[in-house]
Parts: structure tokens; C-alpha cells; sequence
């Protein structure tokens, strides 16, 4: 049930103020989104037009708390067959960044692992100018899991059987170990200066 009291009308502005967000307002609810999205084959509650829908009405704190909210891969399949170029992933990504900061600030608790996951895979870009697996592994483990020895626990349980795949393609083991940096770091730091700024 929907209470008008509780709403916040001008959260929809503070989405169009991330980089991102600018076209939520050009959505009119059409759920192209949702029916080609691929994620609902899997999780068929996942609705990204009704994450819109809630944010466009002003369901801020529903909207930020909602677990949905960090499901989407950006596949872009959305993006794509959206009439009104409203870039749904990057969108969501702007809600995400609002409830990162929220999280941050202490405001609210996010239960998925995902902002974990994406601030490591970040960092070892910034590092490294490429991906680099074990650095990943190494540093995302033992935060969502609390404790280094917590985090390798999980890490071997999880590589148990997709370890041994990665080993073949040479994304673990011996050769995997130390990082491959890219020549020109100054390119990189560059681009993170400025994803900074924005």
C-alpha cells in the first residue's frame, strides 16, 4: 500500500542529478525492459520497470533498500530496446550510487555483496589498468565474508570446482599470480581522475 505521506517527490530529481539518471522522467511504463530482460528468466519477480515506476513516485527509501536493485548485469538488452533511450542499466546504476552514498552516510544497510564486488573489481583496474583475478578474489573475499580466514574458506569453497576451469584458461595458478599491468598507467589514471570528478 501506497502512502502518500511517505512519498518524497523530489527523489526523481536527485536521480536526474547522477550521471545516468538524466532520462527517467522520458519512461512511460511500457516494460520492454522487464519482458526482453534476461535476468527474469532466472529471477521472474525481477522488475526493472517497476523500479522506475517506484522511483518516479517518489517510494525513495522502498526503492533504495530493495535487494532487486543490485540484480541487474548490465547487458544493456534493455538499453537497447528502449523506445524512449531512457538507458535503463545506467540508470540503475545511478540508483545504486544514491544508495551506496546512503550506506556510507549510515543511513541504510544493503544486503547484497555486489557493492563489495564492484569496489574490488574497480580497485584492481585502478591498480593494474586490466583485471587481474586473483588480486579480485584476494580482496573481495574477506570483506564480505569479515575476516581473511572467513574470506579464503569461502573463496576455496566457491573455486572448488569453477577454480579448476580457471586454472586451464590460465586465470589461476602459477602464471596468474602476479598481476599483468598495463604500459601506460598514466592513461588510467587519467580516466579515474576524471570518473572522480563525475
Amino acid at each position: 500500500m501506497i502512502k502518500t505521506w511517505e512519498l518524497d517527490p523530489s527523489f526523481k530529481y536527485e536521480i536526474m542529478k547522477e550521471p545516468g539518471g538524466e532520462h527517467i522522467t522520458s519512461c512511460y511504463q511500457c516494460s520492454t525492459c522487464t519482458i526482453g530482460c534476461p535476468i527474469t528468466e532466472l529471477v521472474p519477480d525481477y522488475n526493472p520497470r517497476k523500479i522506475i515506476q517506484m522511483s518516479l513516485l517518489g517510494m525513495r527509501n522502498e526503492v533504495l533498500t530493495s535487494p532487486d536493485l543490485w540484480i541487474c548485469l548490465i547487458c544493456q538488452t534493455c538499453t537497447a530496446r528502449c523506445p524512449q533511450d531512457v538507458r535503463i542499466s545506467d540508470l540503475l546504476g545511478a540508483i545504486r550510487r544514491i544508495a551506496e552514498k546512503e550506506a556510507e552516510a549510515g543511513k541504510l544497510k544493503i544486503d547484497s555483496s555486489r557493492p563489495l564486488f564492484d569496489k574490488a573489481f574497480q580497485h584492481q583496474l585502478e591498480k593494474h589498468g586490466r583485471l587481474y583475478d586473483m588480486g579480485l578474489a584476494m580482496e573481495y573475499y574477506p570483506k564480505k565474508e569479515g575476516s581473511f580466514i572467513s574470506g579464503m574458506k569461502a573463496m576455496m569453497k566457491d573455486y572448488k570446482d569453477f577454480g579448476m576451469r580457471m586454472f586451464k584458461k590460465g586465470k589461476m595458478g602459477p602464471k596468474a599470480m602476479l598481476p599483468v599491468k598495463v604500459k601506460d598507467r598514466t592513461v588510467i589514471k587519467k580516466i579515474f581522475e576524471e570518473m572522480g570528478e563525475k
